[in-house]
């Protein structure tokens, strides 16, 4: 019999929860990478995540491995129900999550959610596999050093893309590189932390209970500020969550003049996936230098 992919989904999720019927597929806003879906049953939802094995060759694994981290290390996520493959599609199925209303006790959760989550540390910059930024690979050599982790795992693998595909010049580059040799007196000497490594408004979610719930992560022990510092790149984070979590966990001063320079990563994912748009905010960090 032949089955097409929701219906094999189906199957698979009668296995687990053999009562399941009325299965109602609604596509949903996901983000610009996969096709996303709510399934609604007779007696609870899911989340459907879908994409092909060209653009995610592992499939969801490295999500749920992400998550399962984030988890461990005391973030709220959702909880995975499937991950797979059928014919040329992978697929990651997930609890769906109610969303509440985001009040000033919701920022004030996820401030101190967040410092419990960089709380918790290891003793080297980097992650035991790789893993991705949006769509796009993501190393994550060990380094005992936050700079060398940041210039080899992160830069400069996307500075040598752009540049590849002519939205970077030979100027840019040569700006990167001075500013490699300044970076050991900008960012400051900190523990590794669990870090998101993708905290903008789209990948978290707040629950009914007024909890931040993390999705799509990009996870690694990093320097905690990368993730302070993506969620002011795009927006949508209130003021009393960065108050809550300074309170938590402070910063060191000087956070507000270092952003910049940890938000160099996310712009040039953003100038490899999407064009040129994002390399005006690019040359005004990197022109200093």
């Amino acid at each position: 019999m032949h089955i097409d992919f929701k219906q094999f989904i189906e199957l698979e999720l009668q296995k687990i929860h053999k009562n399941l019927k009325s299965f109602k597929w609604m596509s949903i806003d996901g983000g610009s990478i996969n096709e996303t879906y709510k399934v609604s049953t007779s007696t609870q939802n899911y989340f459907v995540k879908l994409n092909t094995k060209t653009v995610f060759e592992n499939g969801f694994k490295e999500e749920v491995a992400g998550l399962q981290f984030l988890n461990e290390n005391s973030a709220l996520v959702p909880q995975v129900i499937l991950e797979g493959t059928f014919n040329n599609s992978v697929f990651l199925v997930l609890e769906w999550i109610d969303s509440g209303r985001e009040t000033p006790v919701f920022w004030e959760n996820f401030g101190k959610q967040l410092a419990k989550l960089h709380q918790h540390t290891y003793h080297q910059f980097g992650l035991n596999y790789p893993n991705f930024m949006g769509q796009l690979p993501q190393n994550n050599t060990f380094f005992d050093d936050f700079v060398s982790f940041f210039v080899e795992n992160r830069l400069k693998p996307q500075v040598a893309l752009a540049y590849h595909n002519n939205l970077l010049t030979k100027q840019h580059v040569k700006h990167f590189e001075n500013l490699y040799k300044q970076l050991p007196a900008i960012f400051p000497k900190e523990q590794p932390s669990a870090v998101h490594g993708d905290l903008w408004s789209g990948n978290f979610m707040c629950n009914t209970l007024q909890k931040a719930i993390l999705i799509d992560p990009a996870v690694y022990y990093g320097h905690r500020e990368v993730d302070l510092a993506m969620s002011t790149l795009f927006g949508g984070f209130s003021n009393q969550f960065y108050e809550t979590y300074n309170e938590v966990f402070p910063l060191e001063k000087g956070f507000e003049k270092r952003k910049n320079y940890y938000n160099l990563y996310p712009l040039l994912i953003h100038l490899n996936l999407f064009g040129s748009s994002y390399l005006k905010s690019i040359t005004s960090i990197i022109s200093y230098f």
